[in-house]
């Protein structure tokens, strides 16, 4: 197992988005946005397994993080998963953390419960969160019939009442987020969602900020929604690996203004239709923010483990 910490090494970045292009099967498989989540979560050290596979990781003080799926065909996950482990053990972390798949998780606790209990425990998990997903395909951009009453009319109602905008991640011209918007803007933004924002959970915002410094690098599109003269809503993501799906990664709503939840939503499931995906991941949900994206009807919601593992 190699592992790569000074990530910031051209031939490195290089090596990792090859394995990603490859293998990357998981909505958080994205180079950039691995680098971004590491101003919060401590170093990067990204693990390459074999040559051709990889876990996207990070140390904090005496932790290592496996963040997301290992980066490898299905068959392989566990497999290297487990190397992971004994490899952070061997160079002295005191506790593995993770978060991955629910499926994964349950093969991790079987496998070290009949093959490692003498070496490793497992921890009851820390979160569990819901990751709702659209079928972009039936999705009807109309939203006619009864079930969708009340967001049509909230929509027709929004559309009516304010004068909207929409400005997006191009690299320049008329309808352009750089060419209209200032990085402090952004981020001023930013801090306001934070402040307003209820959620019990606790609001990162470090991984934001260094992806309004970058310009959004590594994001296929990135919308801003500018209504009667102020930023409502900051949304972004990209199309996740190997697949013609999108993950809706970045989702930020002026929380003062009334309905620009269900309007940006809306906004942004019509905009992945009309591109032509095929499905919308809407990103790890808690049991509050599930009840809110429910009201869109996922086609399914998968969810994901966070736990971790100790030495006995």
């Amino acid at each position: 197992m190699q592992t790569l910490s000074n990530i910031a090494i051209t031939a490195d970045a290089e090596a990792i988005k090859n394995i990603i292009a490859t293998h990357g099967h998981a909505a958080e498989h994205n180079y950039n946005h691995f680098i971004n989540i590491g101003e919060m979560m401590g170093e990067c050290s990204f693990c390459i397994i074999d040559n051709n596979f990889g876990i996207m990781s990070y140390k904090n003080k005496n932790d290592i993080w496996c963040y997301s799926d290992p980066i490898a065909p299905e068959e392989k996950r566990l497999e290297i998963f487990l190397q992971f482990v004994e490899c952070s053990f061997e160079n002295g972390a005191k506790k593995v953390r993770a978060e991955v798949n629910e499926k994964l998780w349950a093969e991790i606790i079987q496998k070290i419960k009949l093959e490692h209990k003498n070496k490793f425990r497992t921890v009851k998990p820390s979160y569990i969160y819901q990751w709702p997903v659209y079928d972009l395909k039936k999705w009807d951009m109309s939203l006619t019939g009864i079930k969708w009453k009340k967001l049509r009319n909230m929509r027709n109602a929004f559309t009516r009442d304010h004068k909207i905008e929409i400005f997006h991640n191009a690299s320049n011209g008329t309808g352009s987020i750089k060419e209209n918007f200032s990085q402090q803007e952004l981020i001023n933004f930013l801090k306001k969602w934070k402040k307003l924002r209820q959620g019990k959970d606790m609001a990162h915002t470090e991984h934001y900020e260094s992806a309004i410094k970058s310009n959004f690098e590594g994001y296929d599109f990135v919308r801003l929604i500018y209504v009667d003269g102020a930023i409502a809503a900051l949304n972004g993501g990209w199309k996740i690996a190997n697949s013609n799906n999108v993950y809706l990664q970045l989702g930020l709503p002026n929380y003062g203004m009334k309905n620009i939840g269900d309007f940006s939503y809306l906004n942004d499931l019509e905009f992945f239709k009309s591109i032509g995906f095929d499905f919308a991941d809407l990103g790890g949900s808690t049991p509050e923010m599930m009840h809110f994206k429910n009201k869109f009807s996922p086609a399914y919601v998968y969810r994901t483990v966070e736990f971790s593992i100790v030495e006995k």
